[in-house]
């Protein structure tokens, strides 16, 4: 293990969405804002202790995510079983290497515990990271080692983490394979288990009083579901309508991202030459939502998508992770399943320009 290594459309109910999500006052998430918020809060503050406090609290989520990357690596490297019990959220989704989407934190451990046996080593690396509340992400490449001559394989991976009183946990991960055995041809796409969200199913999860909108914390996560799903749908315009600006002023400065038919992109430049070379050569990008995270100014968002590129039609899935900012939502990651990590078709070929 070497952990070390808005858009024109919809701007009302976005502009609401940033609202609800930054209205509590004295949060980490006004900690992640220099010096407003809770730098106001504080009698005679000067924002210097609130930068001290931030850094700390961005060190103290790096450390526990490095720390849960550690206890992955230990779970594949030694084939210990009684730390997988606690490694993934009871919530957990995980896109495999080969490409099926497994729901739930009991079918994600069961699915482990099968590959085991076969996997040597498991190495992640860390090249982004991010960090709100209890949520953190990290983007990266994975190294698999397989006992099987014909089983290594390597790519990238998205990985959702969300504290559990004190301990982290893999709320979802995406592992990409771009070269080995990982790569399948035509992945069945899932798309009935987990149910796609809805403010109901938001709602769900916190009992039967939050059905009746009797609850405010339940309420918060469904603004920020219609906040994720109105900034996705503002995305999808920008693409079909190949508003390239648009789309790159979405981004924020130290996006990651991986598009069908590219190699991935870290930062924004690399992340707007990537979209430039494509949107000339595609068409149009339908994304569902099947999976929804948040916390407070950080959330997440897993579905499928379906993608019309040059007489073919591909579909894969995705994962973006959404940043809040005082000025409004930005992409701080996304990447897509397919042609060349995880692909639903493989005939034909773009001609980028």
């Amino acid at each position: 293990m070497n952990p070390v290594r808005l858009h024109r459309a919809y701007p009302a109910l976005l502009l609401t969405g940033c609202l609800l999500m930054s209205g509590c006052a004295a949060n980490t998430a006004d900690l992640m804002q220099g010096t407003s918020g809770l730098a106001g809060a504080l009698p005679g503050g000067d924002g210097r202790a609130l930068a001290a406090y931030k850094a700390e609290f961005n060190a103290n989520a790096l450390a526990g995510m490095d720390t849960l990357m550690l206890r992955t690596d230990e779970v594949w490297r030694r084939d210990n079983r009684t730390e997988l019990a606690r490694l993934y959220s009871d919530k957990a989704t995980l896109l495999t290497p080969d490409g099926k989407l497994l729901t739930g934190g009991e079918a994600v451990r069961e699915y482990v515990s099968a590959q085991l046996p076969t996997m040597a080593t498991l190495d992640t690396w860390r090249d982004e990271f991010g960090a709100s509340g209890i949520m953190t992400f990290m983007y990266g490449r994975y190294d698999a080692d397989s006992n099987e001559p014909s089983g290594d394989n390597k790519g990238i991976h998205l990985t959702i983490a969300m504290r559990d009183r004190f301990n982290w946990q893999i709320r979802s991960k995406v592992y990409l394979s771009f070269d080995g055995a990982g790569v399948p041809t035509a992945p069945e796409l899932l798309t009935g288990d987990p149910l796609p969200v809805s403010p109901d199913s938001i709602r769900a999860a916190f009992g039967v009083r939050a059905l009746n909108g009797q609850n405010d914390r339940a309420e918060w996560q469904v603004n920020s579901y219609f906040a994720v799903n109105s900034f996705i749908s503002a995305w999808q315009y920008a693409w079909n309508n190949d508003e390239f600006d648009d789309a790159v002023a979405m981004m924020a400065p130290g996006v990651v991202v991986r598009f069908p038919y590219d190699i991935p992109a870290v930062g924004k430049t690399n992340a707007a030459y990537s979209l430039q070379r494509l949107l000339p050569a595609v068409g149009d990008v339908t994304m569902s939502i099947l999976d929804f995270d948040m916390s407070e100014r950080l959330s997440f968002c897993l579905g499928t998508y379906t993608l019309n590129a040059g007489g073919q039609e591909l579909t894969g899935y995705y994962m973006a992770v959404i940043g809040i900012q005082d000025e409004g939502p930005e992409l701080r990651s996304l990447v897509f399943s397919g042609a060349g990590a995880n692909e639903g078709s493989t005939e034909g070929s773009l001609d980028f320009h």
